[in-house]
């Protein structure tokens, strides 16, 4: 198991590929080198020889063989004068049909490859045919061109040698210097899933470690905020189940130590409390149940201009109260689509509820309902505020406020926004929202305009 951890490691991969790669690429050299001195000593060779085989016909000329048969001296004569170039001759006639002189027989057998043949001439006619090879075994040169050819080989033999020595360091200097930052990376990496969000890691390396080092940090960044909103979310969530507990507490105590009055006042204010604190509870409640689909969707066809008219009728006299223009848009046509009416109803009342809230006075609100083919387009413009852009993300987180100064009494508990969201979900639309610091903020919800129950019973 340790072996193929180890095989697996990316600084291994990279090394056995470089080196694998180089070896072959040396092997594929030195072959093509190979061939080609080859080339160039076979070449050589056959022009040597036919040098001098020109040198032994011009002696020949000049000692009076013109052609057969051969006294014994001519033998002797020509076999000396072959030896002492090396060769193994044999001189026959010209129609080929006698031998006049063979040292072939001498020597082991040459293939007839090594063999060259050329015509014997003298007087301006051809006498003969002369066939000549090399006298040393396996075709060789003379010696001073093997010693040669031996210590080219040698140097070869070394030189590869030297560059497989190089390769290997080579590649392990690469596949380290590639793998260097990835382990870098890793061992990052590995701190931050241990709980370690204030580590940055470097953006060093290839494009692809890169890219990986950027993602990795942003993901760290992200799991920092997340960890962040999740401690703002069990602090604010004590402070609003504590608080209405504390005032009750206190007072019920009062009340029993008989410093203050059962009275109606005190029994109105410990009602108010639980009011609060019962509103809280059922808010998560219904949290819980449309982030989980726990609820039973009742889908009916409806106009959903008549349905967001409703609401902006219901939120006239709240508008008006702050001095606010509540102002109502929409198409010429009914817009029809497959939805919960009540569960559409609470998505917009807390998006136009929110809007008047955080509208000063004089400011308008404007409810626009738009249609297609396919979707139902509803949204709610506002021009108050306004909402950041490092709080924008996580406006439909749980229990998440913007603006923290706002108290459970103006700014509610920020449970609206993430109900609306997952009932939106649950009819397989969207919701988003689009704001500037000041500015105001757009709200829009996108609805299918047909129900598809099979499709999400899939899903689920």
């Amino acid at each position: 198991m340790r072996i193929v951890h180890f095989f697996r490691k990316m600084n291994v991969i990279l090394f056995m590929s470089f080196l694998v790669y180089s070896l072959i690429f040396i092997s594929l050299i030195a072959a093509l080198e190979n061939f080609n001195w080859k080339q160039l000593f076979d070449n050589f060779q056959i022009s040597d020889l036919e040098k001098k085989a020109y040198l032994i016909m011009d002696d020949m000329r000049n000692q009076g063989i013109f052609e057969g048969p051969l006294s014994e001296e001519q033998q002797s004569w020509l076999s000396r004068r072959a030896a002492l170039h090396g060769m193994l001759l044999e001189f026959e006639s010209k129609d080929r049909k006698t031998v006049w002189f063979n040292s072939f027989t001498r020597a082991t057998p040459v293939p007839e490859s090594s063999i060259r043949e050329l015509p014997y001439t003298a007087g301006g006619a051809t006498r003969g045919y002369l066939r000549m090879a090399y006298i040393l075994e396996n075709n060789e040169l003379d010696p001073t061109f093997v010693e040669f050819q031996e210590a080219l080989n040698l140097r070869s033999k070394l030189l590869f040698s030297l560059i497989v020595v190089v390769s290997i360091a080579f590649s392990f200097l690469i596949a380290r210097m590639l793998s260097r930052h990835l382990k870098n990376v890793d061992e990052l990496a590995k701190q931050i899933s241990t709980g370690q969000r204030d580590i940055t890691i470097p953006v060093k390396g290839p494009d692809e470690v890169r890219r990986l080092a950027a993602t990795l940090n942003e993901m760290s960044r992200e799991l920092k905020k997340q960890e962040d909103w999740r401690h703002h979310l069990m602090e604010d969530l004590t402070h609003e189940l504590r608080t209405p507990l504390t005032s009750m507490l206190s007072q019920i105590e009062a009340i029993v130590d008989g410093v203050y009055e059962a009275d109606n006042e005190r029994m109105q204010d410990i009602y108010e409390e639980l009011i609060r604190l019962s509103r809280l509870v059922n808010d998560l409640e219904r949290l819980s149940e449309a982030e989980s689909a726990r609820f039973t969707l009742n889908i009916r066809r409806t106009n959903m201009v008549q349905l967001a008219r409703r609401v902006y009728n219901n939120y006239i006299p709240v508008a008006r109260s702050k001095n606010i223009k509540l102002m109502f848009e929409s198409t010429n046509v009914p817009c029809y689509a497959q939805v919960d009416r009540d569960k559409i109803v609470q998505v917009l009342s807390n998006i136009v509820m929110n809007a008047i809230k955080y509208t000063s006075e004089g400011g308008r609100v404007t409810i626009r309902v738009d249609w297609n083919v396919d979707e139902t387009i509803i949204s709610c413009e506002d021009n108050g505020t306004g909402i950041s852009e490092n709080d924008l993300p996580y406006i439909f987180n749980r229990l998440y406020r913007a603006d923290k100064s706002r108290s459970r009494f103006s700014g509610g508990v920020g449970l609206g926004l993430s109900i609306a969201k997952a009932l939106v979900e649950a009819h397989d639309g969207t919701i988003r929202a689009e704001s500037k610091l000041g500015r105001g903020s757009r709200f829009t919800v996108t609805l299918p305009n047909e129900y598809n129950a099979y499709q999400r019973e899939a899903m689920d």
